[in-house]
This record gives C-alpha cells, sequence and structure tokens, in this order.
C-alpha cells in the first residue's frame, strides 16, 4: 500500500500540470505577494480616498488591456499548437507576424485612448487627466510586451516567466514606495509602474529572440483563421475582465470616496484567490492546446486543474471567514477594519469568477468558442444590476455573488452536455489514426 502510494506521488509530481503549475505558482506567489505588497504600502501610505483613486486606475488598466488579454490567449494556443506539431520555425514566423500587424493597432488605440481621456477623467472623479494619460502611456507599453510573454507561455517555458514577473513586480515595488515617501503620492505610484513595465519589456524581448529558431522561409499564417479564434477570445477577454473589475470603477463612481477606497482594499483582498488559481489555469491551456492538437488525450488536465483551483478558493475562503479581521488589519491596517465583515462575501465572488474562468479557457483551448456567449451575458448583466442596486457596498458585491453563481452552473450544464461529444470524437480521432 506503501508503495502503491508512493508510485501515485511519484507519477502525480512528475505530471506536466502539476509540475509547470507549482513552478508558475511558485513564481507567481512571489509576484503576488509583490503586487499585494505594493497595495498593502499604497494603502497605508496614501490613505482610502487616494488609494482608491489608485485601484481604480489600475481596474482601468485591466479595462483598457482587453484587447492585450485576448491577444495573449491567441499567441499561447497558435504557439503551443507549433510546438505541438514540431514546427518550431512556425513559431518564429508567427512571432514576426503578429509583431508587425500589432504596431499600427497599438499606436492607433493609444491615439483614441487620448483623445476620450477628459472624458474619462470626468467620469471617475479626477482633478486633472494626467492620471489617464499615464495609464494610456502603461497601456502602450503592455501593448508590445504581451506577444513576447505569451510567447514564453506557449513554448512552456514557465519558469523564466516566473523570473521575469518578479524582477517586474519588485521594481515596481521599490520605486513606488521611494517616490510615495518623497511626496509622489498615486503619481508616483503610477510611474513606477510604467518604469516597471519598460524594464519587464526589455527583458521579455530579450529571452524571447534568444529561445526561438530560425523562422520558417516559406511559412504562412491564416489571417482570417487567426481572426475567427481572436473574436470569440476578444469577448471572453472582455466578459471576465469586466466582471471583476468593472465593480470597483462603478463602486468609485457611485459611493463617497471612502466607501469607494474600502471597497477597492476588500477586491484586492478577494483577487488573492484569482492570483492564486491563474497560474493552474496558464498551464492548464497550453497543455490540453498541445495534447488537442497532436490526438492525445486531455480532460485529465481539466480534472485535476478544477480540482487544484477548488481546492484553492476554499482554502482562502476559509482563512477569510474564520479570521476577517485579522486579514484586513495584516494587510491593510486599522483604518479598513470595518470592512472585515465583508471579507467573506468577496472571497465567495472572487472562487466563483475563477471556477468559471477555468472552465471557459478550456474550451477555448480546444477552439469550442460558442461558450463566450455565457460570460458576456453575465458582464453586461453586472454592469445593469449595479447600475441599479448599487445604494452600498454590500448591493454591489451580492450582484456579482449571484450572476457569477448562475454562470457556474450554466457553464457546467453546458460541460456535462458535451462531455459524451467529447470523449466521442476523440475516440473517433484515436481510432483513424491507428
Amino acid at each position: 500500500m506503501i508503495t502503491s502510494f508512493k508510485n501515485s506521488l511519484q507519477k502525480t509530481l512528475k505530471n506536466q500540470l502539476v509540475a509547470g503549475s507549482a513552478v508558475l505558482f511558485l513564481g507567481s506567489s512571489i509576484a503576488s505577494f509583490g503586487n499585494y505588497l505594493f497595495h498593502l504600502l499604497m494603502g497605508r501610505m496614501l490613505g482610502p480616498i487616494d488609494y482608491g483613486i489608485l485601484a481604480s486606475l489600475i481596474s482601468l488598466t485591466y479595462l483598457l488591456g482587453i484587447p492585450l488579454g485576448s491577444l495573449g490567449v491567441v499567441v499561447v494556443k497558435y504557439v503551443s499548437t507549433f510546438r505541438g506539431k514540431g514546427e518550431l520555425g512556425m513559431i518564429a514566423y508567427f512571432y514576426s507576424w503578429i509583431n508587425k500587424k500589432l504596431i499600427p493597432l497599438g499606436l492607433a488605440g493609444s491615439f483614441l485612448l487620448l483623445f476620450f481621456s477628459p472624458l474619462i477623467a470626468s467620469f471617475l472623479h479626477f482633478e486633472s487627466s494626467l492620471l489617464v494619460l499615464l495609464m494610456v502611456v502603461l497601456n502602450l507599453v503592455g501593448v508590445y510586451q504581451t506577444v513576447p510573454g505569451a510567447t514564453l507561455q506557449g513554448l512552456l517555458r514557465f519558469g523564466l516567466v516566473s523570473v521575469l514577473g518578479i524582477v517586474q513586480v519588485s521594481l515596481k515595488l521599490g520605486i513606488a514606495v521611494l517616490l510615495a515617501y518623497w511626496g509622489g503620492k498615486v503619481f508616483g505610484a503610477v510611474s513606477a509602474m510604467i518604469i516597471s513595465a519598460l524594464v519587464g519589456y526589455s527583458l521579455v524581448v530579450f529571452w524571447v529572440r534568444r529561445l526561438l529558431v530560425k523562422p520558417e522561409k516559406e511559412g504562412k499564417i491564416n489571417g482570417r483563421e487567426v481572426v475567427k479564434y481572436a473574436i470569440p477570445v476578444f469577448f471572453s477577454t472582455l466578459a471576465f475582465t469586466s466582471l471583476y473589475t468593472t465593480d470597483v470603477v462603478l463602486a468609485r463612481h457611485f459611493l463617497s470616496a471612502q466607501e469607494a477606497g474600502f471597497y477597492a482594499a476588500l477586491s484586492t483582498l478577494g483577487k488573492t484567490i484569482v492570483f492564486a488559481s491563474s497560474p493552474i489555469i496558464g498551464v492548464m491551456f497550453p497543455l490540453v492546446s498541445e495534447h488537442h492538437a497532436n490526438g492525445r488525450k486531455y480532460l485529465n488536465f481539466l480534472t485535476l486543474s478544477f480540482g487544484l483551483v477548488l481546492t484553492v478558493c476554499l482554502g482562502i475562503s476559509g482563512l477569510y471567514f474564520i479570521f476577517p479581521g485579522l486579514m484586513v488589519r495584516l494587510l491593510f491596517g486599522n483604518l479598513y477594519l470595518s470592512t472585515a465583515s465583508y471579507l467573506f462575501l468577496f472571497a465567495i465572488f472572487l472562487s466563483l469568477y475563477s471556477l468559471c474562468s477555468l472552465l471557459v479557457n478550456f474550451y477555448l483551448s480546444i477552439k469550442k468558442t460558442k461558450v463566450v456567449v455565457l460570460p458576456v451575458i453575465a458582464a453586461v448583466a453586472q454592469v445593469a444590476f449595479i447600475f441599479l442596486f448599487h445604494q452600498n457596498l454590500s448591493g454591489i458585491v451580492w450582484v456579482s455573488i449571484s450572476l457569477l453563481s448562475l454562470l457556474l452552473v450554466s457553464l457546467l450544464v453546458y460541460f456535462f452536455l458535451n462531455y459524451a461529444k467529447t470523449k466521442k470524437a476523440f475516440a473517433f480521432r484515436h481510432r483513424s489514426c491507428l
């Protein structure tokens, strides 16, 4: 029995999903700790009102980064597919091809955001549009960092992804603390984000160029096929980014400045669950994509991933339920202690979010894109219901919990309805290859 358990444990540890998740989880945990330390220190150094401004700006970058998130998924999908087929030269060709398409699009998008920056500043009640302009610069850096970063993930270079993430967040933290200490406040924190992003971009480009082989001379990318896949990915990224950022932005708009700061702090604490589970999803996606591309089994990756994400959700939610006051006091200080009773609600909200994200990413990895309709409906409904029920902090978070509960049920039903079809399709493909 002991030998059997030992063999089972060794097999589990050698599993690509577990090993890759462990590496990415370790790196992401360190990077996430740095990000939380950033939020913790900024929350203490800036106070609830200024921290509320910073948190709404960060949420704005998530919304502005929706096209980037969808672009990253597309790059991971194609790179991992080429890797699964052994077409390494096509990876280099695809990398060059998509970067050439991206340069004019990134600049055009930034000029468009500059045009609307006064309106955005007015909606968020900022005294100046300068902060929005800085976020546009940060977004532009993110545009060009997305492709090389996603390429590393598609190549399954999780260790390198982790190290580069740690370097970038360490720079951001150190520079932000110095600038805030010298009186930079919100401007200092945002400037730190821009500087660290520029350094991160330089490093990731350097490593990608070292890893790629010579591009395929006669390579050809079907642009229509890329766009056809990118459109549902875009709407999926739009929906999931909206589901966990729009509430912070709307809280800034509807609640008082202090309440918005409290909401932002609770949301940040709840997002621990998202940051802890995202490495598992990040590893699962290219593995499922690669196995799907060459006709091997992949459903086991979903089962294991779901179990790991559920474990993360239950563990962190349990801590927030038992020690809410301690968690708030440790991370944000006594100024935020009055909000501790709401912390478990945010844990529920973001646990549901993580499980929904896992299921949708699984389907995107095997090119079943129709499922994105479900999170899009949930995201639109979230905005509509927050406009109706925004009288207080709890009303906003209960809207998100209710809608994500319905979304999770819908995704599970979708999975079980399609499970038999998926197994049958794999069995047919497997027999065809014999």
